[in-house]
């Protein structure tokens, strides 16, 4: 799943839990529930476990205060828009500098954003440039799941340096939300001498953010970081040292916070009706801002009907599916319910309907051999959950169901390169507080995290007229409209939201916050 990390705090205990880890009055030690990374890169990350590592290692232009929720300068000494809120000029901190010593300049940020538009270079945040000038000449059409291949444009016009320490960039038509986004560690820069040979970096990052690589890192070791004295943004993380211990299994992971050699961990759905009693005074619960789905393969003509999609949709009990989860409520959107612009009923093929269900299924013509639903195997839950899901395909729509088993990472490739069997499961939360975040990734034709392959010209022409749109009431309700042109072709069938839960040590409280959520690596030391 690619979940951005913001969230919601609902509850939370005393934070007097007897767990603890690590060396030092100020480190700590967060659990990953994931696969190990590969690389830290992120202009070429979008998943949670790497964006996790990115926050301590890079810094962005702009983030949100956690105490007012307003969008505070971190990087950038200032963001202004033009009249039109098509151009944007961006003026850098002077004094800032990357983690080997190298001025932070507007140079630095032109060259990343160039490296990571170019289509070729295949980087994962690739379409967040899709709206600046110049990024199609860079960009040319591409069967889908392939690489564009290299073109002469190797720069994109609408990004123009101006002096050492300000940038202008000039979008293809106005974009008001375009300043919100400034705060994802997708557009971070890369210093010189990674530009030139990104993959020599891979697994040793110079970044500018408050924390750095302490010694050499390979895949499958814990990533140790420490306090780097060089940053000087707002905010700085109290922790002198931070472990990222990746655990594939969250079963694992738990009982390694319960054995007292994490700080921090994720409570893993089989844990759900557990956690209180298993750490009674260390555990904090919050509304997730991610919401999940059901992910239909475009590429495969058995699901181009969108009555079929429909169907299947009808044929699901949420809440059932919901209590399965655990601290889960059924979706009725594409939209987190915490987001400016959500709508409780937006979706009227969210209902729980089998004599409709079998209708819709019957005027699509049926369904033709087996539904594939792939899972995780890395994660307790994923059997069961997508067994659940085919219960209720094979009995509600009398449809055969098998089930595929991989890591998440072979899923994850299969289905870029449009090549998965199947249906599978899928999430997604905001990098920016913005509506607007959950439709142009997951639907635009060219979205970073368009799971499905899903492409509607005219959902495209109404984000374009939302993003156009100065006045943030009225551009909601143009993004409302292209939610409901993605709810009726349905390329995401929507599941549920959920609270999630964590589990903290004696030494450590998180830092809570309604605007940017529970977050270990601004914990506070007791």
């Amino acid at each position: 799943m690619a979940l951005g990390l913001a969230l919601v705090l609902s509850s939370c205990g005393d934070g007097k839990s007897s767990g603890g880890a690590g060396s030092g009055a100020k480190s700590e030690v967060i659990a990953i529930a994931a696969d190990p990374l590969d690389y830290i890169n992120p202009l070429n990350e979008n998943g949670s476990p790497g964006i996790q590592v990115a926050q301590a290692v890079f810094a962005p232009l702009v983030a949100t205060d956690p105490n007012t929720g307003k969008t505070v300068n971190v990087m950038a000494e200032s963001v202004t828009p033009d009249k039109t809120s098509q151009t944007w000029t961006i003026k850098l901190k002077s004094g800032n500098t990357f983690q080997n010593g190298q001025a932070l300049t507007a140079k630095d940020y032109v060259d990343s954003w160039n490296l990571t538009a170019q289509g070729s270079t295949a980087w994962k945040n690739n379409g967040f440039f899709s709206k600046v000038e110049g990024y199609d000449a860079m960009n040319p059409p591409t069967p889908d799941g392939a690489t564009p291949k290299p073109t002469s444009v190797k720069t994109l016009s609408g990004l123009k340096q101006i002096d050492d320490l300000t940038f202008s960039v000039k979008l293809k038509v106005p974009f008001s939300q375009f300043g919100l986004t400034l705060q994802y560690l997708g557009l971070a820069p890369l210093p010189e001498e990674v530009r030139k040979n990104p993959d020599a970096y891979k697994r040793k990052p110079i970044g500018n953010g408050a924390f750095k690589l302490d010694g050499a890192w390979n895949p499958g070791d814990d990533i140790k970081l420490v306090k780097w004295d060089g940053y000087k943004g707002p905010n700085a993380p109290e922790a002198d040292a931070i472990t990222f211990r990746f655990i594939p299994n969250a079963d694992t992971a738990y009982n390694e916070f319960l054995a007292g050699n994490v700080d921090f961990v994720d409570v893993p759905p089989t844990k759900i009706k557990t956690f209180k009693t298993d750490a009674p005074d260390g555990w904090v619960t919050a509304t997730s801002s991610g919401a999940n789905y059901l992910t239909m393969p475009a590429w495969d003509p058995r699901y181009k009907n969108p009555k079929l999609r429909h169907a299947f949709s009808m044929a699901i009990d949420r809440k059932a599916f919901a209590d399965l989860v655990g601290l889960a409520t059924p979706s009725n959107g594409l939209v987190s319910p915490d987001m400016d612009g959500y709508r409780p009923d937006a979706c009227k093929y969210c209902t729980f309907d089998p004599t409709a269900a079998k209708q819709l299924l019957a005027e699509a013509g049926g369904f033709s051999g087996a539904v594939n639903i792939n899972y995780n195997t890395t994660s307790a839950t994923g059997q069961i959950f997508a067994e659940a899901i085919g219960n209720m395909l094979r009995q509600n729509l009398g449809l055969t169901v098998k089930y595929t088993g991989k890591q998440g990472s072979e899923i994850t490739q299969l289905a870029d390169t449009r090549k998965l069997d199947g249906l599978r499961f899928s999430g997604w939360g905001h990098d920016y507080p913005s509506i607007e975040d959950y439709l142009t990734p997951m639907f635009k034709s060219n979205g970073d995290a368009n799971f499905s392959g899903y492409n509607n010209p005219e959902l495209d022409k109404v984000l374009a007229q939302g993003d156009a749109e100065p006045n943030p009431e009225k551009a909601i309700k143009l993004y409302q409209q292209a939610e409901d042109i993605a709810l009726e072709d349905m390329p995401l069938i929507p599941l549920y939201a959920k609270q999630n839960a964590y589990l903290h040590s004696a030494k450590i409280m998180p830092r809570v916050s309604k605007y940017t959520g529970v977050q270990a690596l601004y914990s506070t030391f007791k």
